[in-house]
Order: structure tokens, then sequence, then C-alpha cells
């Protein structure tokens, strides 16, 4: 049978991947809403075909999350791929993840009443200094306030999306939930997609670069958070976690390979310090 870590490193391996590929609407000029929703389209059909067993739990409740979920992470997915024709991918998810964490760990002191451990007090220390070395060079921000304002905006629907995951882990079947939210997500996507064109044209949605970069990140999604979800019902949550926060070096490494971003020594020290913080804060 295999093992959770194998699992753990699955997950890590595929959503890296799968968000590295976020970057291709930018550099190969691919309209980014298409291609959100051909990725949602594949996540949705990915998840009937593997738990339709579970639509009839589709109550009212799961479908307001579910509903919520969608809308941010289409969102979400959108302002990546839009930030990405600004910054690296090696610098945007460190930074995103990082500060979505600590947001995640905020909320959850104020408003569920969950301590916050020595551990994880470090480990958002160590996040400060990490989006510090990413943020500044020679003491002066390397990004435009307008840029800055999307990261912003990125990393709070990140540490929103967190949030309704926290809730629907303990409150409902997680499985259910991932056949509607895809759903949801994908008609949010698919409402932005022709609020974004000048003029309806349903062909242009049906674009080969479209459908084929939009299927390879939904397939490579949905089988990364597959595998954690296999991971997270073996292993140790707070391990499962702490090895998943490693996908930023995949991202790092393929970002070198795909798009030839640059990893300099201030860049690599910034990841070491970034996972390290991720760490703690899971592991507290």
């Amino acid at each position: 049978m295999i093992s959770w870590f194998l699992y753990s490193i699955a997950a890590t391996v595929l959503l890296g991947l799968s968000m590295v590929f976020y970057k291709f609407p930018a550099a190969k000029n691919v309209n980014r809403y298409g291609v959100v929703f051909w990725s949602l389209l594949l996540g949705e059909i990915l998840s009937l075909f593997f738990f339709s067993n579970y639509l009839s739990q589709g109550d009212g409740k799961i479908l307001a999350w579910a509903a919520l979920w969608g809308a941010s992470f289409a969102g979400l997915s959108l302002l990546q791929m839009y930030a990405l024709h600004h910054v690296d991918t090696s610098t945007l998810f460190p930074i995103t993840s990082t500060l979505s964490l600590i947001i995640t760990i905020l909320i959850g002191f104020l408003f569920f009443a969950h301590n916050v451990a020595l551990l994880q007090i470090v480990g958002i220390l160590f996040a400060i200094v990490s989006v510090f070395l990413f943020l500044y060079k020679k003491g002066r921000l390397e990004y435009s306030r307008h840029i800055l304002t999307v990261g912003l905006t990125i990393v709070f629907l990140s540490a929103f999306n967190k949030v309704i995951q926290k809730i629907v882990v303990d409150g409902f079947d997680i499985r259910a939930f991932q056949i509607y939210q895809y759903l949801f997500a994908m008609l949010f996507s698919l409402i932005v997609y022709f609020i974004s064109q000048k003029s309806i044209k349903i062909n242009q949605l049906f674009e080969r670069r479209q459908m084929t970069l939009g299927a390879l990140i939904g397939i490579l999604g949905f089988f990364g958070a597959y595998a954690l979800l296999i991971a997270l019902t073996k292993g140790p949550f707070a391990l499962v976690f702490s090895i998943q926060s490693t996908y930023i070096f995949v991202v790092a490494i393929a970002g070198y390979f795909l798009f030839q971003e640059k990893l300099s020594k201030r860049k690599i020290a910034a990841l070491i310090v970034a996972v390290l913080s991720i760490l703690l804060i899971r592991l507290g």
C-alpha cells in the first residue's frame, strides 16, 4: 500500500507544477479567462467521475459554501495569472502562500478561539523576513503599488479559501464539496469570461491553446488535490501539510527551466526562509 508520505510528495509535485503553468497565459499570450474556465471544467469532470456517489450530499449549506469558495477561487486564479505578467512564479507564490497562512492564523485566533503557539509566532517572524527579501532590493520596493495591491488581494482571497476549506472539512464531506466547488468556480469563470470580452463570440472559448493549457492545469491540480486528500486521511495532519508547503521549491525550479526565471542567491535564501516559516507555522 502506498504510504501517506508518497501521496504527500505526489501532491507537492503535482500542485507545484499546476501553479507553474499559470505563467503560460502571460508568457505565450493566451487568454487567461478561457484557460481558467477549461481548468475548472476539467476539475468538475474529474470530480464527478471519482465522487459521483456523493452528489446527494449537496444540501443548502454545502452549496452556499461551495458557491463562496468557487467565486473566490476563480477570481484568485485570474488574479494570479494577471500578476504573473509582472512577477516571477518563484516570487509570487512564496509571498502569497506565507502571508495568506499568517492571515488564516489571525482569523482563527480572532474568530475561532484558536491558540497561537510559540512555533507559529517564530514562523510568522520568518515569514516577514522572507517577504522583505522578496520585495525589497537595496532598500527599495521592486514592484509598483498596483502590483502590490493585486498581490494583497490574492493573499486575502487565498486566506478566505483556506478558512472555507477548514469549515467544510470540520462539518461536511469534502468529496461532495469538491464536486460543487468546481461547479460554481467554473460557472463564475464563464460569467467573467463573457464580461471580459468586448463582443460575445462563443467560438473564441474553444481556441486550442486555451483548452490544452486549461486541461493541463485542471488535471494536475485535481490529482494534486486528490493526492493531498488521501495523504490527510492516512498521515499526520501537520506533517502532510509541512511536506506540501515545499511546493514553492517545485515552482521555483520549474519556473527556472520553463521560463528562464533567475534564481539569485537572495531569492534562494528568501525561498528557504519562506519554507522554514511555513513549516514552523504548520508544525506549531
